[in-house]
Formats: structure tokens, sequence, C-alpha cells
């Protein structure tokens, strides 16, 4: 028996719009592999605010995208 441990960095974010959460985002980044999910949370106001939502979303991921960069470069 052996004990393995991983380690993971867990990214989350939501699109807020007049303090209502209209989006939530979530991002879990490992060594072997990236999740970047999202999770619509109020239809009516993504579909008042589509191109609000996708931005923040195009956002969050290249966050992500920066955060996998500086894993290799270490």
């Amino acid at each position: 028996m052996m004990l393995k441990t991983n380690k993971s960095i867990t990214l989350t974010g939501n699109t807020t719009i007049n303090d209502e959460r209209v989006v939530y985002y979530r991002a879990e980044i490992s060594p072997n592999d990236s999740r970047i999910n999202q999770s619509i949370q109020n239809q009516e106001l993504y579909d008042a605010n589509k191109q609000e939502c996708r931005q923040d979303f195009m956002n969050f991921t290249k966050e992500v995208y920066e955060i996998e960069d500086q894993k290799h470069e270490e």
C-alpha cells in the first residue's frame, strides 16, 4: 500500500447582474487535465445579457489558461 496525493487548483467565478447570479463558472486544473464548466443560474437574465455573459466566460477561460501556462513554466 502506498499513499498517492494529487495537487489541483480550483477557480470559480460568477456573472452577476443587479446582485443576481446569472452564471457560475468553475475550473479545475490538475497536472494531467483541466476542466472548465459554466452553469446558467438565471436563464431569463442570461438570455437578455448573452454578450456580457459570454464575454465573462471568455475572460474566465483566459484566467484558467494563464494559470495553466504558469504551471508549465514551473
